[in-house]
């Protein structure tokens, strides 16, 4: 009894701590960043004369939050990330131009400045300021619920039966009465033959 009694303690305590757990993934729920093209199917390139605030309406049309990631596609040119004075006075550091991408996690919140290493590229409008916010809070998804196992209920006591013979013991038992009672008859029935006989005797003498 007392081996059952643990085990049904052991399966509540196991289905509580995985239910617990399972609430906890429902309440906090991680947010998975979006991915952003800089400049979407152009890329990341000097922008022309008459466009040198493209990269200034390509960020207007998109909300950053941490988390997000950007990257620059680019072919014979370059990007690094400045801050707010080198963005607006195009004080860059310098770097060899080539072709490829470089990605960009949005780890904070805040303002995020971006150029090219091309100081004359800069000037031109290839440069890149978003506004990144907090991770947004996440709607958490509604846990189902844990189903209560409920308590073994105490075993019931019932009276011992009083103590009876098996039915072999039984027959066992009348078997030796039997046996006990048939020489005794025999006995009888062999003194009152005898009484009868000299009954007899005596009244022929």
């Amino acid at each position: 009894m007392a081996q059952r009694e643990s085990f049904f303690l052991f399966f509540f305590l196991v289905s509580a701590v995985a239910g617990s757990w399972c609430v906890s993934a429902a309440v906090l729920p991680m947010r998975m960043g979006n991915r952003y093209v800089v400049g979407g199917p152009n890329g990341w390139k000097m922008p022309p004369p008459a466009s040198m605030d493209m990269y200034a309406r390509w960020a207007a049309g998109i909300r950053f939050y941490v988390a997000d990631s950007i990257e620059f596609v680019y072919k014979n040119d370059s990007v690094v990330k400045v801050d707010k004075f080198g963005y607006y006075h195009c004080n860059v550091t310098a770097a060899a131009a080539n072709d490829g991408s470089v990605l960009f996690l949005l780890d904070a919140p805040g303002f995020a400045y971006f150029s090219s290493a091309d100081v004359s590229h800069c000037k031109k409008g290839q440069r890149l300021m978003i506004n990144v916010g907090a991770a947004p809070s996440l709607a958490p998804t509604p846990a189902s619920p844990i189903p209560m196992i409920p308590s073994p209920a105490p075993p019931t006591l019932l009276p011992s039966p009083s103590p009876s013979l098996a039915p072999q013991e039984a027959a066992t038992t009348s078997a030796a009465v039997s046996s006990t009672a048939v020489p005794r008859v025999l006995l009888l029935a062999v003194s009152a033959t005898a009484l009868a006989m000299m009954g007899l005797i005596l009244g022929e003498w």
